[in-house]
C-alpha cells in the first residue's frame, strides 16, 4: 500500500511539473512526506489535541518522542504534554487529517472497551475481536477514496479525477505480475521526457523510504509480541513466586500449570519466547519441596523427575542451571535423612565435575556448598557431622587452589558455612561434638586475620557453640558453655575484611540456652547457678541502651524450672513467686507455663518442715488467685494447672474433710471449664478416698460409673462427657494413671507354691566349684566335650 502512494506521488508531481497553469492536489500522505521529509514523526500523524495520544501505551509515546529527538523520561502524562506542545509549534502546511494507516496505528494503542465506546458513538455493531472493530472504524472513517490537499488553495476538480483515474491504472499495474518493470519503463519515461534526475532521485527517495517504515513498523511489531510474551511469563511467574511465600499448598498444582501454561502458548503463537525457563522451572521444583511436609517423599520424586527430564532432553539441556540444582539440594534437606544427604552430596559433586571439565555454566557456588552442609547437618548423627566438616575443608582447599581472582570470591567461605557445620555437631549430640565446635570456632578465629577470607566469629557461632557443650554427654559441658558465654560477655573484637572491627556480643538466646541447660541438668547447684546467669542477663540488658537480651518468658521459666527441681534450695516455693512478681513489675509479661512452675514447685515441697508445707500451700493459693483475676489468656489455668493444684492438696495437706472439700472444689471447678486432663483425674483419686471418688463424679454429673458399681481405678478419661474435656490441648488428654491405682491380680496356690519354691532355692548356698580355663580330653568326641 505505502509502495502504490510512493509511485502516485511521484507521478502528480510528474503532473505538476509538465502542468504549471493549473494546481495539482495530491494526498495527504504524499504532502507530508514531501513537506517534511524523513524527519517527520514516526506514526507519520499531527495532533492538536492531548487527548489523540491519550490511546497510546508508554512504549509508543516513547518510540514517538524518541523519533522527534525530545526526551523521553517522565510519566505518561509528561510525555504525552511534550508531544502535544511539539505538535502544536510551528508545522509546514499540510492537511490536519491523518491517513488511514496513521490512524490504524492510533488506533492499535488503545484498549477493547475504548473501541467499543467509539463504535457506540458511531452507531456501528460492537461484536467481534479488537482487530475487528479497527477495521470496522477505518472502514466508516476512511472511504476507498483518500482525501487530498491542494498544494496552492485553489480548487482543481480536474486534476483530482486525473489523480484518481491514475492511482487507480497504477494500482491495476502494480497488483500485476510485471508490476516492477511497469516502474522502471515509467522511471525511463520520465527521464526522456527531461523531467531530470530530480524527478527520478526523489521517486527513489520515496520507494526507500516506504520500505524502511514498512521494516520498522515490523521491527515493532515483533519488539511488541516479545514484550507482550515476556510480560505475561512475568506476571504468571510472580503469581506463583507469591503463592510459595505464603505457603499455600495449591502452589505445586499452580507451578504445573504455569509451564503447561506457557508451552501451549509457544506452540500457538510460534513465539520461543513464551516457553518456560530456569525460573519457571526452579520454581516448580520450590513448589515440590514445599509440598515435603505433606506429601512427603512423594513430592521429592516429583522435583526429581523434573531435572531428570530435562538433563535427558537435548533440548532443555540449556534450562538447568545451578539455581534449579541448588532447589532440589534445599529440598534434599527437608527431608533429613542420610540418604537425601547422600544425593544432594552427589549432586554436589556433578556440579564440581561439569565446572571443571564440562560446562562452565555449570558450576557450583557458595551457596551449593551451604546447600549440602546443611543436608548433613539435618541428620544429626556423628558422622553426619564428620561429613559436613569434609565439606567445608574441601571447600576451603578449593578457594586456596583457585588462581582466577573472580572465581575465588565466588567460593570464598564465611559465616554461614561455618556456622552450619557447628551446628552438625550440636545436632549429633556424641562426646566429641564440644570439642569439634570449639575447634571450628578457633579456625573462624584465625582465618579472621586473613585477608583472602571473610570469615569471623559471631553470635550464631557462640551461640551454636555452647549449644554444642550443652548437649554434649560428658561431665564437664556446662562448665566449658559457661566459659564461652563469660568470653562472649567480654565482647571479642574481631577485624572486618573491608577495614573495621566487629564487636561480638551475647543475645537473649546466648542466655537463654544456658539457663535451660541448667535446669535440665542434674547438678546440685543447678538452680543458683541459673539464677546467677538470669541475674546477670539482666545485669547486661541494663548496661546497654541497644541490648538485645532482654529476659522474656522463656528466661524466667527456665530459672523457674530449675528453682522447681532443686532439692538443696529451701522454700523455694516462696522464692519462685518473687520472682514472678519482681518479672512482672519489671514489666515482662508472666504465661501459663510460669504460674505452673510456680505450683509444680510447691507440690514438691512435701519433704519440708511443717512451716515450709504451710508456706507453699499459700503460694499454690496466691498463684491460682493471679490466673484466675489475669484477663489475658497466655495466662490463664490449663488442664495442668488443675493438675498441679491437686497435686499440691495430695502433697501438702493431711488427709481429713478439710482435704476432701478442697480438692472436691477444684475438680468442679475443673469439670465446668472443661479443662479434667489425665493430670487431674489421676491426683483427685490420690487427694480422695476411693469410696468418695464416684459419688464425687456422680454430684459433677457423670453417675453412669457408681450406678454400674464399677471399682474406682476402672474410669478411664477418654469416657468422661465432652464438655469436662472441651477446653484441654490434647499434649495433656494423655491418662497418666498411677501404678497404686491399677487391680493388683490375686495369686493362686499353684504361684504361691512356684514362688517360694523359687526364693527357698535362691537362698541355698551354692558350692563353690573352680572352673578350669581349658580342658581337653583326647580321644572323646565333640558331643561328649
Amino acid at each position: 500500500m505505502m509502495l502504490r502512494r510512493a509511485v502516485a506521488g511521484a507521478l502528480l508531481w510528474c503532473n505538476l511539473v509538465s502542468s504549471s497553469s493549473k494546481p495539482v492536489s495530491v494526498p495527504v500522505f504524499v504532502a507530508n512526506r514531501v513537506s517534511r521529509g524523513r524527519t517527520g514523526r514516526r506514526f507519520g500523524v499531527e495532533v492538536a489535541a492531548t487527548d489523540q495520544f491519550s490511546g497510546l501505551t508508554v512504549v509508543q509515546l516513547k518510540d514517538l518522542l524518541r523519533d522527534n529527538g525530545l526526551p523521553v523520561s517522565g510519566k505518561k502524562s509528561e510525555l504525552i504534554r511534550r508531544i502535544a506542545e511539539h505538535s502544536s509549534g510551528p508545522q509546514p502546511s499540510s492537511n490536519p487529517s491523518s491517513s488511514q494507516e496513521d490512524d490504524e496505528v492510533l488506533l492499535g494503542g488503545l484498549t477493547v472497551p475504548q473501541l467499543t465506546a467509539r463504535l457506540k458513538d458511531l452507531g456501528l455493531p460492537i461484536s467481534g475481536r479488537k482487530k475487528e472493530l479497527i477495521e470496522r472504524i477505518l472502514e466508516h472513517e476512511h472511504p476507498k477514496v483518500g482525501d487530498s490537499v491542494e498544494l496552492d488553495g485553489e480548487d482543481n476538480n480536474d486534476s483530482d479525477a486525473g489523480v484518481v483515474s491514475v492511482i487507480s491504472d497504477l494500482d491495476e499495474a502494480i497488483s500485476g505480475e510485471g508490476a516492477l518493470g511497469e516502474i522502471s519503463d515509467l522511471d525511463e519515461a520520465i527521464s526522456e521526457e527531461g523531467l531530470g534526475k530530480n524527478l527520478a532521485g526523489m521517486l527513489g527517495d520515496i520507494l526507500n523510504e516506504s520500505a524502511s517504515d514498512v521494516g520498522d513498523i515490523e521491527g515493532d511489531e515483533a519488539k511488541n509480541d516479545s514484550r507482550r510474551a515476556r510480560r505475561k511469563k512475568y506476571w504468571k511467574t510472580s503469581e506463583v513466586k507469591d503463592m510459595i511465600r505464603s505457603n499455600d499448598p495449591r502452589a505445586s498444582a499452580k507451578a504445573e500449570e504455569l509451564i503447561s501454561y506457557l508451552k501451549k502458548m509457544a506452540e500457538q503463537e510460534g513465539d520461543p519466547d513464551y516457553l518456560p525457563g530456569p525460573i519457571q522451572y526452579t520454581l516448580l521444583i520450590d513448589a515440590f519441596a514445599q509440598g515435603i511436609e505433606n506429601d512427603g517423599p512423594e513430592a521429592m520424586l516429583r522435583a526429581e523427575s523434573v531435572v531428570d527430564n530435562l538433563l535427558n532432553e537435548a533440548e532443555s539441556s540449556s534450562t538447568v542451571s545451578p539455581q534449579m540444582l541448588n532447589s532440589l539440594m534445599s529440598a534434599y534437606v527437608k527431608l533429613g535423612t542420610q540418604e537425601s544427604a547422600e544425593k544432594a552430596t552427589l549432586i554436589l559433586q556433578r556440579l564440581e565435575y561439569m565446572g571443571t571439565f564440562g560446562d562452565t555454566a555449570m558450576k557450583p557456588t557458595i551457596h551449593s556448598y551451604s546447600i549440602a552442609i546443611s543436608a548433613w547437618s539435618a541428620v544429626g548423627t556423628e558422622e553426619a557431622a564428620a561429613n559436613a566438616e569434609r565439606i567445608l575443608n574441601r571447600l576451603i582447599e578449593i578457594h586456596a587452589q583457585q588462581k582466577d581472582a573472580d572465581r575465588a570470591d565466588e567460593l570464598c567461605p564465611n559465616n554461614i558455612i561455618f556456622n552450619t557445620a557447628v551446628d552438625a555437631w550440636a545436632r549429633s549430640g556424641s562426646a566429641e561434638a564440644g570439642p569439634r565446635a570449639e575447634s571450628l570456632l578457633h579456625k573462624m578465629e584465625k582465618l579472621s586475620h586473613d585477608r583472602n577470607y571473610d570469615v569471623r566469629p559471631d553470635t550464631i557461632t557462640f551461640n551454636t557453640c555452647m549449644k554444642a557443650w550443652c548437649n554434649s554427654p560428658g561431665s564437664d559441658g556446662l562448665l566449658r558453655a559457661e566459659e564461652l558465654m563469660k568470653k562472649l560477655e567480654s565482647h571479642p573484637e574481631y577485624p572486618k575484611r573491608n577495614g573495621g572491627i566487629l564487636i561480638v556480643k551475647p543475645s537473649r538466646l546466648s542466655y537463654n540456652q544456658l539457663i535451660s541447660a541448667w535446669a535440665k541438668s542434674q547438678y546440685a547447684d543447678a538452680a543458683i547457678r541459673a539464677e546467677s546467669v538470669l541475674l546477670r542477663m539482666i545485669k547486661a540488658y541494663k548496661a546497654d541502651t541497644y541490648s538485645t537480651c532482654a529476659p522474656d518468658s522463656h528466661s524466667l521459666a527456665s530459672c523457674l524450672n530449675a528453682l522447681a527441681k532443686s532439692r538443696t534450695v529451701n522454700f523455694k516455693a516462696k522464692k519462685c513467686l518473687s520472682l514472678l512478681d519482681a518479672m512482672s513489675s519489671a514489666g515482662l509479661k508472666s504465661n501459663t507455663v510460669c504460674f505452673n512452675t510456680v505450683l509444680n514447685a510447691a507440690a514438691f515441697s512435701a519433704r519440708q518442715s511443717e512451716e515450709e508445707r504451710r508456706n507453699a500451700l499459700s503460694v499454690a493459693v496466691k498463684t491460682f488467685q493471679q490466673m484466675k483475676s489475669s484477663k489475658d489468656d497466655s495466662s490463664s489455668p490449663d488442664a495442668v494447672t488443675y493438675g498441679n493444684l491437686l497435686k499440691c492438696v495430695a502433697n501438702l495437706m493431711e488427709p481429713g474433710s478439710r482435704r476432701n472439700e478442697m480438692a472436691s472444689s477444684l475438680f468442679s471447678a475443673a469439670c465446668q471449664d472443661g479443662l479434667v486432663g489425665g493430670m487431674c483425674l489421676d491426683e483427685i483419686r490420690r487427694c480422695v478416698p476411693a469410696r468418695a471418688f464416684l459419688p464425687l463424679l456422680a454430684i459433677c454429673g457423670y453417675d453412669t460409673p457408681m450406678k454400674e458399681g464399677r471399682k474406682p481405678h476402672s474410669v478411664q478419661l477418654k469416657e468422661l462427657p465432652t464438655k469436662w474435656i472441651a477446653n484441654v490441648r490434647k499434649s495433656d488428654l494423655v491418662a497418666r494413671q498411677r501404678a497404686s491405682f491399677k487391680p493388683k491380680p490375686i495369686p493362686s496356690a499353684s504361684n504361691k507354691r512356684k514362688k517360694n519354691r523359687r526364693r527357698r532355692e535362691e537362698k541355698r548356698a551354692k558350692p563353690a566349684i573352680r572352673r578350669p580355663g581349658s580342658v581337653t580330653e583326647y580321644g572323646s568326641s565333640s558331643k561328649e566335650l
